[in-house]
């Protein structure tokens, strides 16, 4: 999904949410949306669809990058203020079952 092409993407994002809650029985008051950063640069990247959730791409970072070897952020480049994301997986959750690391 190219998320930045959307008028609202917030409101993609609560449907998202709504629909899995509705899907597995979860209180949406106590459900959240996860985000990971994943290996693939580009949307012709990925091949398979996620079980829960969904892939996004078309956000950007400014004043750093993302190291795809690491899976950290780094400085940005001399005279790269501006940086496209890879591609992430947001995945609908229960919050208490969200365990950060």
């Amino acid at each position: 999904m190219w998320l930045s092409g959307l008028h609202i993407p917030e409101s993609y994002l609560t449907a998202l949410v709504q629909a899995t809650c509705r899907k597995n029985g979860w209180p949406l008051d106590r459900s959240t949306l996860y985000t990971q950063v994943t290996k693939y640069q580009t949307a012709d990247d990925v091949m398979e669809r996620p079980g829960q959730g969904c892939f996004i791409t078309g956000l950007y970072m400014e004043g750093a990058t993302w190291d795809i070897e690491e899976s950290c952020l780094i400085r940005s480049k001399p005279k790269e203020l501006v940086t496209e994301l890879p591609v992430l997986k947001v995945i609908p959750i229960e919050a208490h079952r969200l365990k950060l690391q």
